[in-house]
């Protein structure tokens, strides 16, 4: 495999490609394909980490004129006007060109002191690869699955290389450990290093890179700020920053509990996720790692494409009944699921709250065929969960 095709491009730049259309914001974190997916279209590209497109604007702040409808702005938001610029051209009745602006950090970031930009553009995220992408690709509109009717295939193509390597295009299609390894320190170096830096000024870069690799012994349970705040010898103010940074440059993601209608639920304490799934060590928790990131993804597509608003949860209660994750679609949940290496029986915890919120209740294990055990409870290998949600 030399190439993939991102199921993102079916629906993210419909309307970018024409002037009634609003502007395009395509993010994620660095490394994982945007700009590769934004130079297959017809358009006047200009990267603002380069020398030339710096000067050209310093000599012309609308240089970007020219023979294309269509003009990409990559990392454009590491200038401080990048928004007035935009603004003030889009808004001209001169303008004969449309934009799509990519870049690794979250432009939310941005919306302190109010949204210049509200109302003309869409947002669009783009994620590492989902399964459907390497082992399932079709042409067919990205739909929600409906839980509640659907069953899984009886054939599936086997996930290992994609749980093993990743789902960062680089090291995936390399298919090497051994590059992985350095291609995950070296990413992990220059996040730190250098995307951090155009967000905030951190003193302590030291303290901030051994989060980083204390983050990966931490998925599967909720975090404790304390522990952390103990382990780094920073204070919990400071852990909560890093966190919310690191999720700015999308080094990973938080979690949160689902809590509506509830009894005793947990509320406060968020999970840790990694968008590179293979920096935990331990199976299970890449397991878990890779299913985050994959109902997240479609979670994301099915909000993007004007099906409500889909998110993923976890669920804990206070009696210690935990679920791994919740789907929910406007607050309401639609799918339970417990991720286990090795179990060969859905959890108590799962049976329980998938009777009590009376939607499935799915048991994900490594490479193991679907099994049914009531109307609304399954075990399965994640290919068979997996196949055709993104689709």
């Amino acid at each position: 495999m030399s190439s993939i095709d991102r199921l993102l491009a079916r629906w993210a730049f419909d309307e970018v490609q024409t002037l009634t259309g609003p502007m395009c914001f395509l993010t994620g974190p660095r490394q994982v394909g945007k700009t590769y997916l934004a130079r297959t279209l017809k358009a006047n590209y200009f990267n603002f980490d380069t020398i030339e497109v710096k000067k050209a604007m310093l000599a012309d702040p609308y240089f970007f004129r020219g023979s294309e409808t269509l003009v990409i702005f990559d990392e454009i938001h590491k200038r401080r006007d990048w928004k007035k610029l935009l603004k003030g051209y889009y808004d001209s009745p001169e303008r004969r060109e449309n934009f799509l602006v990519t870049g690794s950090g979250r432009f939310d970031f941005f919306r302190k002191g109010g949204d210049s930009l509200q109302g003309r553009y869409l947002a669009n995220q783009l994620w590492p690869l989902s399964y459907d992408e390497i082992y399932n690709p079709g042409n067919g509109e990205c739909q929600p699955r409906d839980f509640a009717t659907w069953e899984p295939s009886s054939t599936a193509e086997n996930d290992m290389d994609l749980i093993r390597l990743g789902g960062f295009p680089q090291p995936f299609l390399r298919g090497s450990d051994q590059f992985l390894r350095r291609w995950q320190e070296q990413y992990r170096d220059r996040l730190v290093k250098e995307d951090v830096r155009d967000f905030s000024n951190v003193q302590r870069l030291d303290r901030l890179e051994l989060l980083t690799r204390i983050l990966p012994e931490r998925i599967c349970s909720p975090l404790s700020i304390q522990g952390l705040s103990e382990d780094i010898e920073m204070s919990p103010v400071a852990v909560k920053s890093w966190l919310r940074l690191l999720e700015q440059v999308y080094f990973g993601f938080l979690m949160p509990p689902y809590h509506r209608k509830i009894h005793r639920a947990v509320k406060r304490e968020k999970k840790w996720y990694f968008y590179q799934w293979t920096y935990p060590q331990d199976e299970g928790a890449r397991l878990e790692n890779y299913l985050a990131v994959q109902l997240s993804l479609a979670c994301s597509a099915w909000s993007e494409n004007g099906f409500g608003k889909w998110e993923v949860y976890y669920l804990r209660d206070q009696d210690r009944r935990e679920v791994d994750f919740l789907v929910a679609r406007d607050l309401l949940p639609m799918a339970l699921l417990e991720v286990k290496n090795s179990s060969p029986e859905p959890t108590a915890a799962l049976r329980y709250y998938s009777q009590k919120l009376n939607v499935p209740g799915y048991l994900i294990t490594k490479d193991s065929g679907p099994r049914q055990y009531s109307p609304k409870l399954w075990s399965m290998g994640s290919q068979y969960f997996l196949k055709g949600l993104n689709r």
